[in-house]
């Protein structure tokens, strides 16, 4: 599910903002959480969590630059869309690495090309095409948990579904984000989101224990300490 935030110290200058948000969201097919918070302060709270933040420029306290640089340091992966009346001072967010500007008012298709940039770059935002009860759906690689392969298909486990996708595992690591996947052993995939715990070999995942084979055990628990720094 992804995760967006607001983060403005005027609320009704983002009622139009949320509504193109969950407008594009909902016509792409994507599962949303949208915050709205009025400081950055507020917002740093809870930055860990997500994936992409319009904040504003000016605002009072803590400034949308100020608060762009700790969410640089907090949640690096963070896509950041800079709003703001002022556009002498966009120069400003390059020194947060700003990956979009929108201009107040804000206008749909401003936002939208703002998203649509964004979700090419968050982590797990790619479609994969893929069978459930024989009917074709097209799910984000975030969405799944983790996959078990066999001879000629897969299992690829989400939430509360599970597909069957015809590829074999080499294939699947080829088209899976290697940021976010790990091939733990011959049959098993995981995506390191929602890996609950790791102990003695074993990833806990969805209430399912499922094993990591001896000679990635030490890949795994590197890049296992590694995602947990950098996207959790």
């Amino acid at each position: 599910m992804l995760q967006i935030a607001i983060c403005d110290d005027v609320k009704e200058q983002t009622i139009s903002l949320q509504y193109y948000i969950r407008k594009y969201c909902k016509n792409h097919g994507i599962e949303l959480e949208l915050y709205v918070y009025t400081n950055g302060e507020e917002l740093l709270l809870h930055i860990k969590k997500m994936d992409i933040i319009f904040l504003d420029i000016e605002m009072p306290g803590l400034d949308g630059i100020e608060t762009g640089k700790e969410i640089c340091r907090k949640n690096p992966a963070c896509k950041i869309i800079m709003a703001t009346r002022m556009i002498e001072r966009m120069k400003e967010a390059f020194y947060i690495e700003a990956f979009r500007f929108i201009t107040k008012p804000f206008a749909e298709n401003e936002v939208e090309e703002a998203l649509s940039s964004c979700l090419r770059k968050v982590l797990g935002s790619e479609k994969m095409l893929m069978y459930h009860n024989r009917i074709l759906h097209n799910i984000s690689q975030r969405e799944i948990y983790y996959i078990v392969t066999y001879d000629s298909y897969s299992e690829v486990w989400t939430k509360d579904k599970m597909f069957r996708k015809e590829d074999s595992l080499k294939d699947l690591e080829y088209q899976l984000d290697d940021t976010l996947f790990f091939r733990i052993h011959r049959k098993y995939i995981v995506n390191m989101l929602y890996v609950e715990s790791y102990k003695n070999g074993v990833v806990e995942i969805q209430g399912k224990s499922l094993p990591v084979s001896r000679r990635r055990r030490k890949e795994f628990e590197q890049t296992f300490i590694e995602f947990d720094i950098a996207y959790r």
